[in-house]
């Protein structure tokens, strides 16, 4: 009887001698999810450390299948022999993974290379290098730039993480937030022995020193994972309550370090054995991880949801080739975007040799200019317009280049042959993908008059400035009531989606003390937003982006409810506007009268689109009627009608 006790005792004290594990949410999928192990992707030897673009078509990993002239042996798997590590990539095409391709001597070396991290757009790669010079030239954490078909040489990290490196040496996965500002990594003194979970940001002097995160455990902290959502980390534990060996973690990751609840993703994710390297889609649909040195795939669709972060990511890709078109070769050149309004250029990169390109553009709803150089080519040129998505997409964009054709020995010049750019392959003209909108017509009315004794004194139109056209300095403070159709007929690019990016871009320059008021009209009418200061601007701004087209038009009631949200915030001096953007589609002499009866307040209507002439007569006449002008809008003169509204009052004497 005395020797079971004292077994007791002795398993009882080596237990509690043991780390305590800290608490986590078990999630139950209920059998909805099968793995499956990637066999496209997956060797003999050892992968691990993944990284995908959020669109899922691209995925990075470490592989010791070795194979390449610069490979050497240096360690056993599973008998046998493997060689230094390699970033590998592969594309999926059709729905499936290609056979992977080695990335070249440069970033691999002979040395060994780790835990590659791809930029949303594809364009730069962040790895690791214990290379022998790597305290010297920034190491072990390096960064490469995409430029065409080939590679930029690696530039070091440096800073704050070449400085926290010196202290440890060895690690097993690391994470870049999507805007390349957070490094994330597990690290510690032996590659068998216990690691953490590390932090370093980026700010104007680089990189700073890594600080542990709370997150750690008295565990094994491994195979960190930042989602496309900047916040959402997944990491690999045997410190939480887990199902044995090392489990999945998700959690959320604050600004400061802290976190949010943690949740073990449970089965079939987790097993009793080891299980790590988790990484998702931008939507959270797919996942692969690591189990078994082999990488493994599963569908998401029927997860719980808390599985997946709690804002799935949106990312638009443009790709496309650049081709002859007589021969049908890729052709190697310069793809660039540019807004089409502000001329800012928002990407620039070169095509592959194959005539390949492709980027990220934001998630806004935008028109562009794409402009593509190819030496012995002329310019081409094509104006894309990009709506906001609630879903990530790739969209394609296509060219056709022909060369100039042999000059004629003639006294009169000869044509050549442009660029043809076409949607996809089979090769043929496109049409014109630009909006095709209808003449510019913009009449300035002068305000009205004040029928019978007014107390307000009569407005001051401002004069411009020509220094700086958006200087507010003796402009009347503004109280703008914007009254937008969100009709189905506005919700084509050069209409409602038009409208809110030049709002952006005025409410830039407006003041403190300018207010904005926004109400949407079709089948209902709604004040969106009343009074808010022009300071609050991302709050306005998010109102605005967030409307979305549908319904019928119904002009009076939403044009009488402007009339009345303008009265109760009216400014003594002030601009009291109304700018109504609509096309047109309802009965707008019946707002005549309407227009008539509201002295104090000025009415600018902005018309959108192609419209027959008798409906730009109508449209005007309502802009007379109401005291206000009348500009139909286009992509060039938005800017100028929108800041001309807003100053259109000056300040008295």
């Amino acid at each position: 009887m005395k020797l079971p006790l004292l077994l007791s005792l002795f398993l009882g004290l080596f237990v509690s001698s043991l780390p305590a594990q800290r608490k986590a949410t078990l999630l139950d999928h209920k059998d909805r999810i099968q793995i499956t192990k990637v066999s496209a992707l997956s060797s003999p030897y050892r992968e691990t450390n993944l990284s995908i673009t959020p669109d899922g078509r691209y995925l990075y990993f470490m592989s010791l299948r070795g194979g390449q002239r610069w490979s050497q042996s240096f360690m056993t798997f599973r008998g046998d022999s493997v060689y230094d590590g390699d970033i590998w990539y592969s594309r999926k095409v059709a729905g499936q993974w290609q056979a992977p391709v080695c990335m070249p001597l440069g970033i691999n070396t002979p040395q060994g290379e780790d835990e590659p991290n791809i930029t949303p757009d594809g364009q730069t790669v962040y790895y690791q290098s214990w290379n022998s010079m790597w305290e010297v030239t920034g190491g072990p954490y390096y960064k490469a730039q995409r430029k065409g078909d080939e590679w930029g040489l690696p530039q070091g990290l440096g800073g704050g993480i070449t400085d926290f490196f010196r202290n440890y040496r060895a690690t097993d996965g690391m994470t870049i937030s999507p805007d390349e500002k957070r490094f994330i990594v597990a690290a510690g003194q032996g590659y068998d022995a216990p690691m953490d979970l590390f932090m370093s940001t980026r700010n104007i002097y680089g990189w700073t020193y890594c600080k542990k995160l709370g997150i750690s455990t008295e565990g094994d902290d491994r195979s960190a994972f930042l989602a496309a959502d900047g916040k959402t980390l997944y990491f690999a534990s045997t410190g939480y309550q887990g199902l044995g060996g090392m489990d999945i973690y998700k959690t959320t990751l604050n600004s400061d370090g802290t976190f949010g609840e943690v949740i073990n993703i449970g089965a079939p994710f987790n097993t009793k054995g080891d299980d790590y390297g988790f990484i998702l889609t931008a939507d959270g649909m797919e996942a692969y991880f690591v189990r078994d040195g082999n990488i493994h795939f599963a569908d998401l669709r029927e997860a719980d949801d808390r599985i997946r972060p709690a804002i799935p990511q949106v990312h638009l890709t443009l790709e496309g080739t650049v081709r002859d078109s007589a021969s049908w070769q890729g052709l190697a050149g310069e793809v660039l975007i540019m807004d089409a309004r502000s001329k800012v250029v928002v990407k620039k990169l070169r095509t592959t040799s194959a005539g390949r390109y492709r980027l990220d553009l934001p998630n806004k709803t935008r028109i562009y200019d794409q402009i593509v150089t190819v030496d012995g080519y002329p310019t081409a040129r094509r104006r894309i317009t990009v709506e906001a998505r609630a879903y990530s997409e790739v969209i394609p964009s296509n060219f056709l280049l022909a060369a100039p054709a042999p000059q004629i020995a003639s006294n009169d010049p000869q044509p050549t042959r442009s660029e043809i750019p076409t949607p996809n392959p089979p090769p043929a003209p496109a049409p014109d993908p630009r909006p095709q909108i209808g003449p510019v017509t913009t009449v300035q009315v002068e305000p009205k008059p004040q029928p019978g004794p007014s107390p307000q004194p009569a407005p001051v139109i401002a004069p411009e400035s020509p220094e700086d056209p958006y200087s507010f300095a003796n402009v009347a403070e503004n109280n703008l009531i914007l009254l937008l159709d969100v009709s189905a007929s506005m919700r084509k690019p050069e209409k409602l989606p038009l409208l809110k990016d030049a709002l952006d871009h005025l409410l830039a320059h407006m003041r403190p003390e300018d207010q904005i008021s926004v109400i949407v009209y079709s089948g209902n009418v709604d004040v969106v937003l009343e009074a808010v200061s022009a300071a609050h601007s991302e709050h306005i701004m998010s109102a605005i982006e967030s409307l979305r087209s549908s319904g019928a038009t119904r002009g009076k009631n939403a044009l009488r409810k402007a009339y009345q949200v303008a009265k109760e915030h009216f400014i003594s001096g002030g601009n009291n506007r109304i700018i109504m953007a609509t096309d047109g589609y309802f009965d707008v002499p019946e707002l005549y009268s309407l227009a008539d009866k509201e002295a104090q307040v000025q009415l600018s209507v902005f018309s959108f689109g192609k419209l027959p002439e008798d409906k730009h007569q109508e449209l005007k006449t309502l802009a007379t009627h109401g005291g206000g002008n009348y500009a139909s809008i286009t992509p060039d003169n938005i800017d100028d009608a929108l800041l001309k509204e807003a100053k259109a009052v000056r300040r008295s004497p």
